[in-house]
């Protein structure tokens, strides 16, 4: 038995052994690849397109919990972004459409079903407390129609003889920009598909939130707070192009906006701090089909992000400040590959070729500053099918290299598998 032979039968076996005991569904599979949902057929562009939700038949998955390494804001070692969910496209014989009800430990940014690792949106929102998403959908012949409702919300409120203090945010914030960032979510989204040709379909999501949040002392001894503005939204567009029985052409158009003005009050006067983040991406992918369902992934898009703050909301520039950021273009790539019937590994990456940070200060005498880089980001993946259950996994990134010292080595932050899914169909 060639070595070769016995490092992928030691790796094999570590799939089968962890991957039950830390389940995870379809989400990993796109991180693994390091892979935007936009650009690939994938049950979880429902988040984003909720007129796919009729498309995908019935599933159900469970996300068991990130353990802070890839993908995840929190320190190695914690679990975080548990959920579990289902789509049931036969409730009531499809009579009455197709549902989604998904149940999250934490909130995913807009339009996403998950905190990934490459995001398609830079939300700042980091509300913890996500209680449900409900979605529907039908179809009308060539059409298809979505709907989407869910709410992130956590209040305290205490009371003594003549006084009354409510906080309505996600706890632990403790300062105003810290508040302003943790918002409560009421959130509506829309969808619609068209099937303009056997070869091509047009899918547009529409999602609203209502963010806010309240610090309040009444009467009002102090300083109080509330935000000047809610809104929140996203405008996303794509297509998928058959262009040859082997290669699908996936263009893709998203424009986001998140207001994070808010007000200070006191017994006297009303402070007013405007701050947003607007952002817009254009790209175009190509996914091959090889083999046996194989899939080779490239593709280059173009992404703007702009903050303009009266706060000095992310701790990168002070307060009265514009940060433009432009990475044109950032080029990715993918490959999933089926090494025998139940084993998939995979791996991706995306190169922003050309990414500038500008800072302006929107005070006289201020500094302004602009860094170019090349940032790089690089994932791993593996799935395994057991019975009815497909099991995905992102992988450590130095995953491959430990299984190759089995004697030594440091186990990897997070474990060898920092985040896994599984879906069950039926």
């Amino acid at each position: 038995m060639s070595y070769r032979m016995s490092k992928s039968m030691v790796l094999s076996a570590l799939l089968i052994l962890a991957l039950p005991v830390v389940a995870f569904a379809q989400t990993s599979r796109l991180e693994g690849m390091t892979l935007q949902g936009d650009y690939v057929k994938d049950y979880t562009s429902i988040f984003t397109y909720p007129s796919q939700v009729p498309n995908v038949g019935n599933l159900a998955y469970g996300e068991v919990g990130n353990t802070g390494g890839i993908g995840s804001i929190l320190t190695p070692g914690s679990v975080n972004e548990r959920a579990f969910g289902s789509v049931l496209g036969n409730l009531f014989d499809g009579r009455f459409g197709s549902w989604a009800i998904h149940l999250r430990e934490t909130t995913p940014p807009l339009g996403l079903g998950s905190d990934p690792s490459v995001p398609s949106n830079n939300d700042p929102n980091v509300n913890g407390n996500e209680e449900f998403d409900l979605m529907w959908g039908k179809k009308f012949g060539t059409m298809s129609l979505g709907g989407r409702i869910h709410r992130s919300f956590a209040e305290s409120i205490t009371s003594t003889p003549g006084v009354q203090t409510t906080l309505a945010f996600n706890p632990g914030a403790a300062t105003p920009n810290a508040r302003n960032l943790s918002r409560n979510i009421l959130g509506l989204g829309g969808g619609i598909s068209f099937e303009m040709n056997p070869n091509s379909t047009l899918d547009i999501g529409l999602l609203y939130q209502n963010r806010s949040y309240e610090q309040t002392v009444s009467p009002n001894p102090g300083t109080n707070e509330t935000e000047d503005s809610p809104t929140a939204y996203q405008l996303s567009g794509r297509m998928m192009w058959q262009y040859q029985s082997n290669v699908m052409i996936t263009p893709v158009f998203k424009y986001y906006s998140f207001d994070l003005s808010r007000k200070e009050i006191t017994t006297t006067t009303t402070t007013t701090f405007t701050n947003t983040l607007k952002g817009w991406q254009l790209g175009a992918a190509a996914n091959w089909s090889l083999g046996s369902n194989d899939m080779l992934v490239w593709g280059v898009d173009l992404v703007s992000n702009k903050v303009e703050q009266d706060d000095a909301l992310f701790g990168i520039a002070p307060a009265n400040t514009d940060i433009t950021e432009t990475v044109m273009p950032r080029i990715f790539a993918a490959l999933e590959t089926h090494v025998n019937p139940w084993l998939t590994l995979r791996m991706g990456a995306s190169k922003g070729a050309y990414t500038k940070v500008k800072t302006e200060p929107q005070v006289s005498g201020g500094t302004t500053t602009e860094v170019t880089t090349a940032s790089f980001d690089m994932n791993l993946g593996a799935g395994v099918k057991l019975g009815t259950v497909q099991f995905d996994a992102v992988l450590a990134n130095n995953a491959y290299s430990y299984a190759n010292g089995l004697l030594g080595g440091v186990t990897p932050d997070g474990g060898f598998f920092p985040k896994v899914t599984a879906t069950y169909s039926f």
